[in-house]
């Protein structure tokens, strides 16, 4: 999924920047770490500082770290999974918004509903494929 390719690309920024000051590449590790935990945990529905608390980190060096290593905040990569994932289901099930919402760890189906549309423009429900 996109938080692996994302732990992958860190990796090998790494292993690429030998030369970088080690304060550097403990900030790419923290990214990678991160990455790899959204990527097996987006679905509870845990907030950014959640992690940054499992990370044992504020979540203020947390978002620095993420951000030197990606260019993205790691609320922007948390949100970015969730999103990436609830519009695969959407497309590729016939789950109910509900049940995504659920599944996805969001509260209520209307807070997903507000969720998705306020980060891609659309209703859960224009995501869907067209069936034939």
């Amino acid at each position: 999924g996109y938080a692996a390719l994302m732990s992958v690309w860190l990796r090998r920024q790494i292993m690429q920047d030998e030369h970088i000051p080690p304060r550097r590449n403990a900030g790419a590790r923290l990214s990678a770490r991160f990455c790899q935990m959204v990527s097996d945990r987006f679905a509870t529905g845990a907030p950014m500082a959640a992690y940054a608390q499992s990370l044992d980190v504020t979540p203020t060096h947390l978002t620095r770290a993420v951000k030197s290593a990606t260019g993205k905040t790691a609320a922007d990569i948390l949100t970015e999974r969730v999103v990436h994932e609830a519009r695969n289901l959407l497309t590729t099930t016939d789950h109910s918004a509900q049940d995504i919402a659920r599944h996805l760890g969001f509260g209520s189906a209307a807070y997903f509903t507000r969720y998705i549309q306020h980060h891609t423009g659309q209703l859960p429900s224009k995501l869907r494929k067209p069936k034939p």
